[in-house]
């Protein structure tokens, strides 16, 4: 089983050219131990988020090798339980702390003193509340868990680009430009993305769990984990009957 596994995730890793060009330009600038390291740690905190994904049975579409990290995408994240989804993101940060007990006894010196701030860079960098950071993709999980699905991601783009204008004005700098670019090119596919997820979501609402806790509306607003019920001129509809309803709202 995790031959196959191991396998399988093989097909699905790929390597994005500018990693290669860093990889060089670490090699001739003499500091590829330091580069490595830090890439190791960002690959560590990937690594968490797949274990995760593997043990709720998510769908693995591939991984990515970023030139300041690895990007997990999943077919079926953000169709699953909202609990799930959690933990999946959850397991990147959290495997900081276990990375930041571990450095002490593996290195010395200045080495040490590196990695432990580059673990807390990058533990801290990722809980931003920007998309498609673990921060980002957390509030918008929490967002939808309280509010409707639609607002809840639209919320999650106007915060995100607020936070990343912040980020922006006040973290450029030549060794971030490729960050911050690749954060705004992940926003404007969030904003493409949000439609299109929608329509898609709308059309084959999941049953799961059977349990869901009932909630009716007075309005055309879908809330995930729950079984939506709709008093629509006094007659009371099931979610599923009102699918090309919701679906004519979204852009509304």
């Amino acid at each position: 089983m995790i031959i196959q596994h191991l396998k399988n995730l093989y097909h699905k890793l790929s390597v994005h050219p500018l990693t290669l060009i860093y990889f060089v330009l670490a090699w001739m600038g003499g500091y590829l131990k330091w580069y490595l390291s830090t890439l190791l740690i960002v690959c560590l905190h990937e690594i968490c988020h797949l274990l995760m994904a593997y043990y709720f049975h998510f769908q693995i579409k591939k991984v990515e090798i970023l030139p300041f990290g690895a990007y997990l995408t999943l077919d079926d994240f953000y169709y699953r339980s909202i609990i799930q989804e959690m933990c999946v993101v959850l397991a990147g940060p959290c495997s900081h702390i276990v990375i930041g007990l571990f450095i002490p006894l593996l290195t010395k010196g200045v080495y040490q003193e590196y990695l432990l701030m580059m673990n807390q860079f990058v533990f801290l960098f990722n809980i931003l509340p920007i998309y498609p950071l673990d921060g980002g993709r957390f509030m918008s999980l929490l967002l939808q868990s309280v509010m409707d699905l639609k607002k809840s991601l639209i919320l999650t783009l106007k915060i995100s680009i607020f936070v990343y204008c912040l980020l922006f004005l006040f973290y450029l700098q030549i060794n971030t430009i490729v960050i911050l670019c690749y954060l705004l090119y992940q926003l404007i596919q969030y904003y493409q993305f949000i439609y299109d997820y929608l329509r898609i979501y709308y059309s084959r609402i999941p049953s799961f769990p059977e349990n869901r806790p009932i909630l009716i509306h007075h309005h055309l607003i879908y809330r995930r984990g729950y079984h939506n019920y709709y008093l629509i001129k006094e007659q009371l509809l099931d979610e599923k009957e009102v699918i090309s309803d919701l679906i004519m709202n979204i852009k509304m």
